[in-house]
């Protein structure tokens, strides 16, 4: 099992043991063929561990598909194959349509695919498939890079987070309630 499938599974582990609501929300894992169908139709290659994570966890669930509630942020959700999809495209249409005035800090790059998002595509994380960094965005917001080294590092950063929730650790930044994981 490569690195971001244990991490992940450690993750999925945490949530079926502590919060099984949340838990309820991970989505199937995706065919290979819609992972390959998602490359073609965004024109990106996606690196191997977010291919990985994605046949691990990224079917479409619905209109919606997303993984609700997992990481850190209030309203942030871990996209599927369809969600990732829209929100990289409505991205780039701003980008084309009001292009960045300086390439080196664009609003959205074609090589960043969207990896969490609010719902109204406004805030969240990005995957740049050119190194495979995490970076964050937000409306207004000039992109924020090496938010995270790697997939495989945000999913076990935020099982730390969640391991500290269980534990009761002062300081833990959510919460269970109900069988549903809160971050605060």
């Amino acid at each position: 099992m490569g690195d971001v499938q244990l991490a992940w599974r450690r993750l999925v582990d945490w949530l079926e043991t502590n919060a099984p609501a949340t838990a309820s929300s991970v989505l199937a894992p995706a065919a290979p063929a819609a992972v390959t169908a998602a490359e073609e139709r965004m024109g990106v290659v996606f690196p191997v561990e977010l291919r990985t994570w994605l046949l691990a966890s990224g079917a479409d669930n619905g209109p919606v598909g997303v993984t609700e509630g997992v990481v850190p942020g209030n309203n942030r959700d871990l996209l599927g194959l369809a969600a990732m999809e829209r929100t990289y495209h409505f991205r780039m249409e701003i980008e084309r349509d009001d292009p960045s005035p300086d390439p080196e800090f664009p609003f959205w790059h074609e090589q960043w695919i969207p990896i969490i998002s609010d719902d109204d595509s406004c805030y969240g994380k990005f995957l740049d498939v050119r190194g495979g960094q995490i970076g964050s965005f937000g409306d207004g917001d000039e992109p924020s890079f090496g938010v995270h080294e790697s997939l495989t590092a945000l999913f076990s950063e935020t099982l730390v987070l969640m391991e500290q929730i269980s534990a009761g650790a002062q300081g833990a930044t959510g919460r269970v309630q109900g069988g549903r994981l809160i971050w605060d």
